[in-house]
């Protein structure tokens, strides 16, 4: 499989979900072994901002990649779950602020419009990482793995019983399942409860029901717009494991199983599993 890029430059603004401020993106083509890299085009200098998972410096609500010198950028993980699931291994990302716009909540804006410029094959190999034996991480009850396979597979189980809300476990199949259909739609979520804990603490700012799916305390969604699947929540929580795991800048071959997983155990587990020697 060979490397790729978007074929012409891409522009997007949006409202930043937390910092409620206005922000725009550029993502531009890249040339091979560039990997994806973000620049903050705010600041004078020492901005370049790698997506790699050592580069993750904050996990509380989304995932935050640093630089040595403090520059920062957030919510990351559906903008790279995008690149990631279209299988774009090289791109430029200028961002005018210190967070990738919210969009709809989801990865389908960044797919549509990075689709409507396409995509352009490089003629170096896509780098792979095969996993060999498997690698755990846990955190109280919450636990994920990478185990052998021979695809990369992502196996995930919620539990939000005590927020009323019912989840069956979810499979999907990279490149045997549509990103683009099935998982990009997916939207960020949250409960109506749990607003006031999160504005006291300055998070979601820029947070409404046009870019996030609320549930009440009985499960019921208070948004107009309905889910656009049934098990939206899960799916979405899967878009933000593609996200989290395009920070190892591999095409991952192996299975990944999780129980109420998030931004904190994908990066301890990707820490852990590239920390491994063999």
């Amino acid at each position: 499989m060979l490397q790729k890029t978007i074929a012409s430059s891409v522009s997007l603004e949006g409202i930043g979900v937390h910092n409620g401020k206005t922000c725009c993106i550029k993502i531009l083509p890249a040339p091979e072994d560039h990997g994806i890299i973000f620049a903050r085009t705010d600041l004078d200098g020492n901005n370049i901002i790698p997506a790699n998972y050592k580069n993750v410096s904050g996990t509380t609500m989304c995932t935050m990649l640093s630089n040595e010198f403090g520059a920062s950028v957030s919510v990351v993980e559906h903008l790279c779950a995008a690149l990631y699931g279209l299988g774009v291994s090289n791109a430029l990302v200028n961002v005018d602020g210190n967070e990738i716009p919210i969009l709809d909540g989801s990865s389908e804006i960044f797919v549509r419009e990075i689709m409507s410029v396409g995509l352009k094959e490089q003629s170096k190999a896509q780098k792979i990482l095969k996993i060999e034996e498997t690698v755990r991480v846990e955190n109280g009850k919450k636990w994920s793995s990478l185990s052998p396979a021979d695809r990369f597979e992502i196996n995930l189980s919620c539990d939000f019983t005590k927020k009323g809300l019912k989840t069956t476990p979810f499979s999907y199949v990279f490149f045997q399942d549509d990103f683009s259909r099935k998982i990009a739609p997916a939207r960020t979520f949250g409960f109506l409860e749990d607003v006031e804990y999160i504005r006291k603490n300055n998070f979601a700012s820029g947070s409404s029901l046009e870019n996030t799916v609320v549930f009440d305390s009985q499960g019921c969604v208070i948004n107009e717009s309905p889910l656009r699947f049934e098990n939206e929540p899960i799916r979405h929580k899967i878009l933000d494991i593609i996200g989290d795991l395009s920070l190892s800048q591999y095409l991952i071959i192996g299975r990944y199983d999780g129980f109420c997983s998030g931004h904190e155990l994908n990066n301890m587990l990707l820490k852990k599993l590239l920390g491994h020697k063999s």
